[in-house]
């Protein structure tokens, strides 16, 4: 009893042992918490319309898609994302907090009503939040707050034509960390920023403000009533803090070296909206002058010169009219120049315009050129020319003309007046009727370059991919390896065979230096042929019995009448040597060369016949190959030949739509050709569709970056880009400045080049037993590494970095990959993004810093 209650109770042991265990490894194993919540907070709930409100969704179980579209009366914007990770009781939770800012757009009770979060199929609700909106308290004594904008014009009624300058300002009583600018939309108008920035320190009502100032000028070209909306600010001002003062953060906020990156001092949004401003646009008073109006509106002048006052017929004399004043100078046209068209021919110059922006308008001057060529000998009086404008400082039209000049013609050459239309291809006409003067090239008109036809364009030359290009690399590494291995090899004790074949060949040109009637030169002779057998079987000895030749001679393959010269060759050698009977010397001289020729043929008849096996093989594969392949090849290439043909002789006819549609079913056909892609781009780039002329064009750039062609249409088509894009400039593109200059195809055969001349020079340089890293080794390692180094970042950057293109007109970047996902921005076709993710038919795209959004795969292209 006592034995069978002890092993109860170590049964019992074990049983609690157990159940302990489970607990502790319950305990200690992490679960993965399953639930999914979000909720919505808001840091106010009651707020003027200049005031922002911090909206967060928090996301306890991992990220969500957040659909803030439902939100009305308020202008979201996203203000950015923070993840953390927990461990608690055994169990991880994931928290994503989503942040966007609102400003509001009415005033009185918004309402935000509950967001959407969906994850894995998952959606939850957050709820309902109301806002009051309302103005703020009147101010006494005319108080503007701590933070105020002002927006005014210089004038309040102009007339079209004339230009008036908006000023807005900013100003500060408290600091900020920071400030963002919604410029006024000036619709109807057209505006250019005047000036920059400028701080300066000012006092209203008594206290001191930092005013912030920028202006613009604005022009109306039509009559009527217009309104420039409100600018806004968002500043984040910071909080003061009511605890313990921290040293460090008193450091690193001090004045002296304030920077973003060290101040730790919290800070708030505030949001601060200008006035708007009215501007009266009256139309211009009824004209009633005799000469006609020019259109300028401002203050002008104008006159006029020759550059000689003699001439000959035939001859030319340049006629030069300068407008100068400030308006709208740019619409300038040349007054009308009454001359005797039998008397003179006239050739007008491009006009050339300087105009500067100023407080006054626009303000520079118009020069025209005209050259006159006289036909008919006399004196010429060139009449006055006639400016009509409108005065803006005296609200009247006024005239205003030049001197009438005075040109002395003279009796020359007979002279052929030529019209001027077709002036300008008679070369031999216009250089003797215009004065050969140097002037700058200026571009007439802009358009692309000209299509390729050359029809190696349908054969690929795409680049090597990863895995081949560090094949060839190594290859010559390789080589260099085994050749290392084989010299180690010789440098050490040769195989027996090899000792064989070397003490034949020494008998033997021993036994030719040694006259036949020295003794030892029938033993020479004997050991040559027997070291030869020898070396043909691998056996070892220094004597062969003739059963032992005859076996592996035929082993070998030799035929029945080698061994059987060879038996008895042996046999008289050794009946002169022991029989007693010398030799004579024509006997011995035949012995010899009877060895010598055995000897040979042991030796080198299996390498020749190898060899021609070898070549036979070779040629048998070559014809089969040639018979196989080669009618497929020409076939292919016949018909993507015809297709190319069709494709050129459509873009010729102007039918570009089908150009296009032809290039591009070549390239279809797995076409790797930067030619072919550069004509593709061109023919959608003529069929107005910009979007894929520039994917094209980047296709074709990825591949002959430096082509002077391609880089002038590319930056022909991105000039009509709509989106404009913030150029960065980091130390990458400083170190890295050759990538996208030169393809990656000519940095892999220039690695693949440098390889093979370094390995092979290693290879002599230690056969010789030399350096290798010496004088011209180290300059070739250095071009092979730096190559080598240029091309695998050129793959990197190639592969990694994904690109593509906008195709649609307008595609719409959303929040989410739903439709009815909250509408962030708009990019138009032809604009580059980078891709970051694909999910469903979305991909999430990069266009700038600050610009991230998802966009529907229908709308856009990888390139």
């Amino acid at each position: 009893m006592i034995k069978t209650g002890k092993f109860t109770m170590i049964a019992q042991a074990h049983r609690y042992m157990a159940g302990l265990s489970i607990a502790v490894l319950l305990f200690c194993i992490p679960c993965t918490a399953l639930a999914f919540t979000a909720t919505a907070q808001v840091d106010q709930t009651r707020v003027t319309p200049q005031d922002v409100i911090s909206l967060q969704v928090i996301v306890d179980g991992g990220e969500a898609d957040v659909d803030t579209s439902s939100i009305t009366g308020f202008q979201v914007n996203p203000a950015g994302t923070q993840s953390s990770r927990s461990y608690i009781n055994g169990t991880w939770g994931h928290k994503v907090i989503y942040r966007y800012m609102l400003i509001p757009l009415k005033t009185g009770v918004l309402t935000i009503p509950p967001i959407t979060c969906v994850r894995d199929g998952e959606s939850v609700l957050t709820r309902e939040i109301k806002i009051l909106v309302s103005e703020p308290s009147a101010r006494i004594d005319d108080d503007k707050g701590d933070f105020f904008a002002q927006a005014f014009l210089s004038s309040d009624g102009i007339v079209p034509g004339q230009q008036v300058v908006y000023i807005l300002k900013l100003c500060t009583a408290q600091q900020i960390k920071g400030a963002s600018f919604d410029p006024p939309r000036f619709e109807g108008l057209t505006a250019k920023q005047l000036t920059d920035w400028s701080k300066d320190t000012r006092t209203i009502n008594g206290r001191v403000f930092m005013v912030n100032e920028t202006k613009y000028l604005v022009q109306a070209d039509a009559p009527g009533q217009f309104t420039i909306p409100p600018a806004v600010f968002v500043a984040q001002v910071p909080i003061q803090r009511t605890r313990q003062r921290d040293p460090f953060n008193s450091v690193f906020n001090d004045s002296f070296i304030r920077d973003s990156f060290f101040d730790t001092t919290p800070a708030k949004p505030v949001r601060v909206v200008s006035n708007s401003v009215n501007l009266t646009v009256s139309p211009l008073p009824e004209y009633k002058g005799d000469k006609p109006f020019s259109g300028l509106v401002g203050q002008f002048s104008i006159s006029s010169e020759l550059d000689k006052n003699t001439v000959k017929t035939g001859e030319s004399a340049t006629l030069t009219v300068v407008i100068k004043g400030t308006g709208n100078i740019m619409d300038a046209a040349l007054p009308a120049l009454n001359l005797n068209t039998d008397q003179f021919k006239v050739y007008e110059d491009t006009p050339v315009q300087d105009v500067q922006v100023t407080e006054q308008g626009f303000e520079g001057h118009k020069v025209f050129k005209q050259a006159l060529v006289a036909s008919v000998p006399g004196k010429v009086v060139i009449p006055e020319l006639c400016l009509v404008f409108f005065d803006t400082e005296s609200k009247t039209y006024r005239t205003i003309t030049t001197t009438p000049l005075t040109l002395d013609v003279q009796p020359g050459g007979p002279v052929t007046l030529v019209d001027a239309a077709s002036a300008v291809n008679t070369d031999a006409q216009t250089q003797a009727a215009v004065k050969n003067e140097k002037s700058e090239v200026r571009l007439q008109n802009r358009d692309i370059l000209d299509i390729k036809e050359d029809i190696a364009s349908i054969h690929s030359r795409p680049c090597l991919s990863m895995g081949w290009f560090v094949f060839l690399v190594c290859l010559p590494a390789l080589g260099f390896g085994a050749a290392s291995t084989v010299m180690q090899f010789g440098a050490r004790e040769k195989s027996l065979k090899e000792q064989y074949r070397k003490k034949a060949w020494d008998y033997l040109k021993q036994a030719r230096k040694t006259s036949p009637d020295d003794p030892g030169f029938l033993p020479g002779l004997s050991s040559a042929l027997t070291y030869a057998v020898l070396a043909r079987g691998g056996k070892g000895g220094e004597s062969l019995t003739r059963d032992e030749v005859r076996q592996i001679l035929s082993c070998n393959g030799r035929n029945q009448e080698t061994v059987n010269k060879v038996t008895q060759l042996m046999d008289a050698m050794d009946a002169a040597r022991f029989g007693g009977k010398p030799m004579d010397e024509n006997t011995a001289r035949s012995c010899l060369d009877q060895v010598s020729s055995l000897i040979r043929t042991l030796m080198l008849v299996a390498c020749v016949g190898f060899s021609l096996f070898m070549f036979r093989s070779t040629g048998l594969a070559a014809q089969d190959s040639a018979g196989i392949i080669a009618p497929k090849q020409v076939y292919a290439v016949k018909d993507t030949a015809g297709v190319f043909v069709d494709a050129v002789r459509a873009y010729k006819r102007g039918d570009y739509a089908a150009a296009a549609e032809q290039f591009e079913s070549i390239a279809e056909t797995r076409v790797d050709n930067p030619a072919l892609f550069y004509n593709t781009g061109n023919a959608y780039l003529k069929s107005k569709d910009l979007g894929r002329a520039i994917l094209w064009y980047e296709r074709a750039r990825k591949l002959a970056p430096s082509d002077p062609d391609l880089r002038f249409n590319l930056a022909y088509a991105q000039s009509l880009l709509k989106d404009k894009k913030e150029t960065s400039f980091s130390l990458a593109d400083i170190i890295y400045f050759w990538q996208g200059l030169i393809s990656l195809k000519w940095l892999q055969y220039a690695s693949i080049t440098l390889s093979f001349c370094f390995f092979i020079w290693a290879t002599v340089q230690k056969s010789r037993g030399r350096q290798i890293f010496s004088g011209v080794g180290i300059f070739i390692f250095l071009f092979f590494a730096g190559t080598t180094l240029a091309a695998g970042l050129e793959y990197n950057r190639i592969n990694s970095n994904i690109k593509a293109v906008i195709l649609a007109e307008k595609a719409g970047v959303r929040s989410g990959t739903m439709d009815n996902a909250t509408l962030l921005f708009d990019l138009h076709a032809g604009t580059r993004v980078r891709v970051l993710e694909k999910k469903d038919n979305y991909m999430k795209i990069r266009f700038a810093k600050d610009k991230v959004g998802w966009v529907a795969c229908k709308h856009v292209e990888i390139i």
